[in-house]
């Protein structure tokens, strides 16, 4: 009866660690572009879709010189940033990329210009916005049909996109308005997304931030997912240091609830009631004599074969058999 108490209290456990709720830490914010913010103008779905993907995801709360990037590799990912840059942070950022990183500045009207300015590339994000005759329901959801690349235009018929700015300087780019586009009153085609190489690595320049928010997010998913595979690197790392108002209103933890399949849980509780079965019935008992007499023989067999060589050894040399055997059982051979 006791041995019985035992077993059941085992299996108990066993099915209560199995199946008892797991809980992860939580964080929200109401920052716009922030990857904490799960409300229309966040960025949260777009984090969780990165995390699905098997990538390093990590936030970065304080400048850049604090955080210090010289230590981190992958992708910087800069959405709309709304205080300026220092010259320590722009250095940086300069070496981050010249090492073979890729930065990613997705910005219409904040302070992302003034890193492509102090990068000294040939690309500038226009402080006007653009309006195009493609649109959806009112002129501030801009349509772009135009994808030049074959990475980022996989599977994508349009992106959706809420009052975008323009690349107004840049030799080519990757996706494009229409050609009846205007900004600040001239009319043209423009660059919506453009990529630059710098030293060893790449800058990639998004002229829509809302392209990533979780509003848009499902509409653009598969355009997003092409450009995270064109982005490349193992960890994304997403400013959250350039938010002004930048806050986690809440810290808390959120219960996760695993459930284990029936048709598992039987298999488990069967495994189980076998294994109680064979020890109470002895069959580990009857197993013990032929494992034993396996690992005697072994070893005879290994002690029989030394004792063949030193025998063998003594001839060729001319030593005293009984002295070789006598000195090999006191090294307990």
């Amino acid at each position: 009866m006791r041995k019985f108490v035992i077993y059941t209290i085992v299996v108990v456990l066993m099915m209560t660690l199995i199946t008892m709720p797991l809980t992860v830490p939580l964080f929200k914010s109401s920052t716009p572009y922030s990857m904490f913010n799960t409300g229309w103008d966040g960025i949260a779905r777009f984090a969780m879709f990165l995390h699905s993907k098997g990538i390093r995801l990590v936030p970065l709360f304080q400048s850049f010189d604090m955080e210090n990037l010289k230590d981190k590799n992958g992708v910087l990912v800069i959405i709309a940033p709304d205080t300026a840059y220092t010259s320590a942070e722009l250095a940086q950022i300069r070496d981050f990329v010249k090492r073979g990183n890729t930065l990613l500045i997705a910005d219409d009207f904040g302070k992302g210009d003034q890193i492509l300015r102090a990068l000294n590339l040939p690309v500038r994000i226009s402080k006007y916005p653009l309006k195009d005759f493609f649109y959806e329901k009112d002129d501030r959801i801009i349509v772009a049909v135009r994808i030049s690349d074959p990475v980022l235009g996989r599977n994508v018929s349009r992106i959706i996109m809420n009052e975008p700015s323009a690349i107004i300087v840049s030799e080519k780019g990757e996706v494009y308005s229409s050609k009846v586009a205007m900004v600040n009153l001239h009319m043209g085609q423009f660059s919506l997304l453009a990529e630059v190489p710098y030293g060893d690595g790449k800058v990639v320049v998004l002229a829509d931030p809302d392209i990533l928010t979780n509003q848009l997010f499902p509409r653009n998913r598969q355009f997003i997912s092409n450009l995270i595979d064109h982005l490349g690197g193992g960890a994304v790392y997403i400013d959250e240091a350039h938010h002004m108002d930048f806050n986690l209103y809440s810290a808390g933890t959120v219960t996760i609830t695993r459930i284990l399949p029936v048709n598992t849980a039987r298999k488990i509780l069967i495994i189980a009631g076998m294994a109680i079965l064979l020890i109470e019935i002895g069959v580990l008992n009857y197993l013990t004599g032929p494992i034993s007499a396996l690992i005697n023989r072994f070893f005879r067999e290994k002690k029989e074969d030394l004792i063949t060589l030193a025998v063998q050894i003594s001839k060729r040399n001319g030593w005293d058999e009984r002295e070789v055997l006598a000195m090999i059982e006191r090294m307990g051979g």
